[in-house]
């Protein structure tokens, strides 16, 4: 299943208030644990996998603006994804570069392949400059979401 696929109106937060790595993933974290995506006793220890994988290797694509922070997590049955976007930019990755679109990916250990899927489909999509413009532009989750399954070919309506 794609990442597109994963996603529901719920899972995507428009212009949230975050303006830190930290504060993005620990509300893109609340985010899965509030849809029941992820137990929310596993919430620190997502953020805890999410920062460490960063502290290794930037998830940071600088040149689109963009960030695809992910993760192993034990407990996790299958890969759970949730986005978030913001015009004015959610962190930055280093300074004067904010991060403005940021897909967030957790999969069980032993989901290799399928993260690694997930991981390039995310990456290819966000290459876009229409798909992105698009995003920055959505007013609300539902107008994401409709524009995210426009871009990949997918069903253009959203029921949640």
């Amino acid at each position: 299943m794609s990442f597109v696929a994963r996603l529901r109106p719920a899972l995507i937060r428009v212009a949230p208030p975050w303006r830190t790595f930290e504060e993005t993933i620990a509300g893109l974290v609340a985010v899965l644990a509030g849809e029941r995506l992820l137990p929310a006793a596993a919430a620190p220890t997502a953020i805890q996998a999410v920062t460490a994988r960063e502290a290794a290797s930037s998830t940071a694509l600088l040149d689109i603006h963009a960030g695809v922070p992910h993760g192993r997590l034990p407990g996790v049955t299958e890969p759970v994804a949730a986005l978030a976007t913001s015009p004015h930019g959610l962190y930055e990755a280093v300074p004067t570069v904010p991060i403005q679109v940021v897909a967030l990916v957790l999969s069980p250990p032993a989901a290799t392949a399928q993260h690694l899927t997930i991981l390039a489909g995310i990456a290819t999509l966000l290459r876009s400059p229409e798909l992105r413009a698009g995003l920055l532009a959505a007013r609300d989750a539902d107008e994401a979401l409709r524009i995210l399954r426009a871009h990949a070919g997918g069903p253009r309506l959203s029921h949640s």
